[in-house]
């Protein structure tokens, strides 16, 4: 009796297991991707965005402008194979193809373009709620994108 117990309580535990597995998957099926659009530029005093919290201060350590204001942010969400599009600053457009999310970590392409001309087409391999940084010139500024997927 003792034994079909236990036995019982190892399926019922593999059993709970699987099923978390399979739930936390089905669950995993969308990425909201959050992007932060900062203009960095060397016009005026030196001037981080309050609004920019701990992004300013890592940014004024990784790129070397005086200035960054934070001109945007916004987010959406897609599953594998979706596109996700966003308005930049400077009538730019930032595309996002999701390619792939495992173990938490998203892939992603992503294309900054103005009109039809491409200004960067990179990929992206990121931790789901970690921060990549990407930027592209706008005239003698630069436009810098904090990007952070959270998979859902």
């Amino acid at each position: 009796m003792f034994r079909k117990l236990a036995w019982f309580s190892v399926v019922l535990i593999g059993v709970v297991c699987v099923t978390a597995v399979l739930v936390r998957a089905a669950g995993a099926e969308t990425v909201t991707v959050n992007v932060v659009q900062v203009l960095a530029s060397n016009e005026g005093g030196d001037y981080v965005d309050p609004a920019l919290g701990a992004l300013g201060r890592r940014l004024k350590k990784t790129y070397p402008y005086r200035n960054y204001k934070k001109v945007g942010s916004s987010s959406q969400s897609s599953g594998v194979g979706g596109q996700l599009q966003f308005s930049l600053h400077g009538g730019m457009l930032l595309t996002l193809q999701v390619k792939s999310f495992k173990a938490s970590v998203v892939s992603m392409l992503a294309v900054v373009t103005r009109g039809r001309k491409s200004l960067l087409t990179t990929n992206l391999t990121v931790a789901s709620g970690r921060t990549v940084i990407i930027g592209v010139p706008v005239g003698t500024n630069r436009l810098i994108l904090a990007i952070t997927p959270y998979v859902k």
